[in-house]
């Protein structure tokens, strides 16, 4: 089954050009253009997409099977995110911030189908940074935020401002044919490129992961179906909020399908099925919004690699990050930017609001200064900061609520008033961190609200 879950040339599927009607919200038969799919006519593209066929043929994604890849021989970077494992050790924690410039090329048809606007391609760059960065009050913010951010390039490779998109017509392109990517490509090296067009008949694709070989090449590249890119995508429910271009943005940094190897061993995780221990093995993809046990546990489907409805996938794990990370550190060093300017910030926040609102900052934590805060409590008193990476929610009676996630870093021990110094540091620049504040008053140990920050230079 699992050879036709996700297929990169899908033979005998024929789309006609005239795939999408003009107005998803038309009814009439007569001014809808039939949808072909092996012989089999559907009235709209919707309507493919909830039949069976659809979900047989594993459209949801075109990524070459695993199966038939090649990796590359290429051996001078460390394993840690290879071909065949993961080692998602603490060095790939998100401690700063990578800025991808991202290039996104809309082909059209000589008819216009395909057109996106400005603004549903700036919505597409929203959903993302709400995806990779956990946004709070966002679809995404119960996941991990790995602290990768995109942005619309402002300079082509030409050295000449840009608003990041290109805009093409040729109907042959437009079907996902000839190798447009020869002729439209900016840098790969250094722009991720997303084109729009028909992705041969799927959701999304892209050719190959970096340990391929791919990088560099023209060729590496992210495509995605017109119609479901953006925030409330023409193609309607339940693939038009941007996820497709997520998941694929995540086989783009080297993440593979959490059903990849089906109910593999859970002794060997980071080195079977999806490479990652932190998702659950899972025997099939998963389309619609399930509640499914088909490996004995809880299946991943709120995962962006899964096969979901957009508004159901809602999370990258821990490890899945890690791996990404891992991945543009030694596969993909030249695409990241550094932003030259950072806003700093220190943000108070108390969870359930069940501990006291003494720990306040007193300026904002810019590089080359002194940070300061102060901690209020009783007397006599000794007060701590603890840094983190990540926020948590756990509490601890009769202490509080914790609110930064274990493991911790050094802590910041004073008696109320705290000066913490950061270097004049350029690579400090727009990394986050979670703190929180306790007090030790007469032995009894209480713990405050806590203060997020990235680290900035205005």
């Amino acid at each position: 089954m699992k050879s036709a879950l996700c297929l990169y040339v899908i033979a005998g599927l024929a789309v006609s050009s005239n795939a999408f009607p003009s107005s998803p919200q038309a009814t009439d038969r007569n001014s809808i253009p039939l949808i072909q799919v092996d012989g089999i006519p559907f009235e709209t593209w919707g309507e493919y997409l909830a039949s069976d066929l659809f979900t047989a043929r594993g459209l949801r994604c075109g990524i070459p099977e695993r199966a038939t890849r090649v990796p590359s021989t290429f051996n001078s970077v460390p394993g840690d995110c290879g071909y065949n494992s993961t080692n998602p050790t603490g060095q790939y924690a998100p401690t700063f911030v990578y800025e991808i410039p991202v290039v996104v090329h809309v082909i059209t048809s000589s008819g216009g189908q395909g057109n996106i606007t400005d603004a549903k391609v700036q919505s597409q760059i929203d959903i993302l940074n709400e995806d990779f960065l956990a946004l709070a009050g966002s679809n995404g913010s119960s996941g991990t935020n790995s602290m990768i951010q995109f942005h619309l390039a402002t300079v082509d490779p030409n050295g000449n401002a840009t608003n990041g998109i290109t805009r093409t017509t040729n109907t042959n392109w437009f079907n996902d044919n000839g190798q447009y990517w020869n002729t439209l490509a900016w840098d790969t090296n250094r722009y991720l490129n997303i084109y729009t067009n028909q992705a041969s008949g799927a959701l999304g694709y892209v050719p190959d992961i970096p340990r391929g070989g791919i990088v560099g090449q023209d060729r590496d590249r992210v495509v995605v179906l017109w119609s479901s890119f953006g925030r409330n995508a023409p193609i309607g429910p339940p693939y038009n909020q941007g996820r497709t271009t997520t998941h694929e943005v995540g086989h783009y940094f080297g993440l593979e399908h959490t059903f990849t190897g089906g109910c593999a061993s859970a002794g060997n995780c980071n080195s079977n099925g999806d490479l990652i221990c932190d998702t659950n093995p899972e025997s099939q993809p998963a389309f619609g919004c399930p509640n499914t046990f088909t490996c004995g546990s809880s299946d991943p489907t709120d995962n962006y690699l899964d096969y979901s409805d957009d508004l159901c996938m809602e999370m990258f794990t821990q490890e899945q990050s890690r791996r990404m990370r891992c991945t543009i550190e030694y596969w993909r060093p030249d695409l990241p930017t550094t932003s030259s300017t950072v806003t700093a910030v220190a943000t108070i926040r108390n969870g359930s609001g069940i501990n006291p609102l003494s720990y306040l900052p007193i300026n904002r934590p810019l590089i080359g200064s002194t940070w300061q805060s102060v901690i209020s409590g009783g007397s006599p008193l000794i007060t701590v900061i603890i840094p983190g990476l990540n926020p948590t929610s756990a509490t601890f009676i009769p202490s509080g609520e914790l609110l930064v996630q274990p493991p911790f870093l050094p802590f910041f021990v004073s008696s109320g008033f705290h000066s913490i110094s950061i270097p004049n540091d350029p690579s400090l620049l727009g990394r986050q961190y979670v703190t929180q504040g306790a007090t030790l008053v007469s032995g009894v140990l209480t713990l405050t609200n806590a203060v997020d920050m990235t680290i900035g230079n205005i």
